[in-house]
């Protein structure tokens, strides 16, 4: 029996082993994103607006939801579309995240990532969202773009202080297991593994991650 059908057979089963694991866990890591989309959605501040302001802002906001509800999608964009200029505090950040879902939910990668993008560069924004906005770019960029793109993304939520780091650190080191960077990607789960401050499903998850790759 060759070393390279044996090898193939090995990468076959972490493969599996791998795809087992993200399928047990990826629920919760995107609940986390929308869950907390949604808990801005329930602090929308208007401290620099007035009522009628509001109200027309809302109910644009609203028509999109129906025409969600309604599965017209493409009348939702438009609508959205309409929006983007909005400076109602809390309103840009919805409209990012709502156009990049339905973006995805039509198969359009690009144009749910450009949907964050825009977001991340936002001046008026604060960095917490925006970097939340980074994060989940990257997450729909996981399968698809390379290791440096990810890591280009990410390592500035890596940082001590980032609200974001742990779950940044996680997307980052799945990155670099999928892409061929096994030596890193245990490096990067080790850490996750050893920090004492780090979320404990976060730590269950390196470590099941880490048990694949040995």
């Amino acid at each position: 029996m060759s070393e390279e059908f044996i090898r193939g057979v090995d990468e076959d089963l972490r493969h599996k082993q791998l795809t087992g694991i993200w399928k047990k866990y990826g629920p919760y890591v995107i609940a986390f994103l929308v869950g907390t989309v949604l808990f801005v959605a329930g602090n929308v501040t208007l401290k620099n607006y007035n009522e009628n302001h509001y109200a027309q802002v809302a109910d644009q906001y609203s028509k999109v939801e129906q025409s969600v509800l309604a599965n017209d999608m493409d009348e939702a964009l438009k609508n959205l579309a309409a929006m983007s200029d909005t400076g109602v505090d809390g309103y840009q950040i919805l409209v990012a995240f709502k156009e990049a879902d339905i973006e995805l939910g039509k198969g359009n990668r690009e144009q749910a990532i450009a949907a964050l993008d825009k977001l991340t560069g936002a001046s008026g924004v604060e960095k917490v969202y925006r970097d939340l906005a980074s994060l989940k770019a990257a997450m729909i960029a996981l399968d698809s773009a390379s290791y440096d793109d990810i890591k280009r993304r990410l390592a500035p939520l890596t940082i001590e202080g980032n609200v974001w780091k742990y779950m940044a650190k996680e997307l980052l080191a799945i990155s670099a297991l999928a892409t061929g960077n096994g030596e890193e990607a245990k490096s990067l789960f080790l850490q996750l593994e050893q920090d004492l401050e780090a979320p404990q499903e976060i730590k269950n998850r390196a470590r099941d991650f880490k048990s694949v790759i040995e």
